[in-house]
């Protein structure tokens, strides 16, 4: 059990990780310049880099499960999130812009098929 328990965290720091790194090419604040089905996985983080530890676990598995392609999933945490009554509005309006580019994700895997 230990040894599975040490890599979640790991597995949550290197998708971090490979986030910011993508991310690191001409930084902009305005999302609507991103490629679409693009995740601003990066100001999502931020807006959440203080929140409570039982925050930063939905946090994740929200990006987890978008990473994975479990994009039901996602929106499943994200309305957990969204639910919080502890968000600030900064968190809501990020957790509002997830949740419509997922929406988008799943659309477009959806019409793929």
């Amino acid at each position: 059990m230990k040894r599975h328990a040490k890599k979640i965290p790991l597995a949550v720091a290197i998708l971090v990780l490979m986030t910011l790194f993508a991310g690191c090419s001409k930084h902009t604040d305005d999302t609507s310049t991103q490629p679409a089905g693009t995740i601003n996985a990066v100001q999502f983080y931020k807006d959440f880099d203080l929140a409570p530890p039982e925050i930063k676990t939905l946090v994740n598995k929200i990006m987890m499960s978008n990473g994975d392609g479990a994009f039901s999933d996602a929106l499943k945490y994200l309305g957990q999130l969204d639910a919080n009554p502890a968000l600030n509005a900064a968190q809501k309006k990020s957790v509002a812009d997830l949740t419509e580019q997922i929406k988008q994700k799943l659309a477009a895997k959806a019409a793929a098929r």
